[in-house]
């Protein structure tokens, strides 16, 4: 009986301390994505995968608009330009932080004959004291 007590304890504990380490965790960063030429660009965002938002396009380009809803203040993690884009030369495409939390992703064309490519994207995104980190996979197929 004792011993039954002792578990049962343990076990109350755990979950207690369990719970209140979640709460301390910031929230993830929450998306609406949107693509244009939707036969060229499809994007998709789904919070359960570590890559949480998925863009697949094919050689003719496009574009995808990605708009955070709850973090404004967003990072691209990478080499950018002068002009303040991430610039993936090997997937043909830039990005850029157009707005509070808006980021625009342009596709160029792929040159003839290209194979598969696939380049993620870290987006780093800020809103008072929390911060959050939002991968993106991003995946050119012919």
């Amino acid at each position: 009986m004792i011993t039954k007590f002792k578990f049962l304890m343990v076990a109350i504990i755990a979950a207690l301390s369990l719970t209140s380490c979640s709460e301390d965790e910031p929230a993830k960063m929450l998306w609406e994505v949107s693509a244009t030429r939707a036969e060229n660009v499809k994007a998709a965002f789904d919070p359960s995968f570590y890559h949480q938002i998925q863009i697949t396009a094919d050689g003719n380009g496009g574009e995808a608009t990605l708009v955070c809803t709850n973090y404004k203040t967003l990072v691209l993690k990478g080499q950018t330009n002068s002009n303040g884009e991430y610039v993936d030369a090997d997937c043909h495409f830039t990005a850029k932080v157009v707005g509070n939390g808006t980021i625009k992703i342009t596709f160029n064309k792929m040159p003839d004959g290209f194979k598969e490519t696939k380049s993620i994207l870290q987006i780093d995104g800020t809103e008072g004291q929390d911060s959050n980190t939002t991968n993106i996979d991003i995946i050119r197929k012919p």
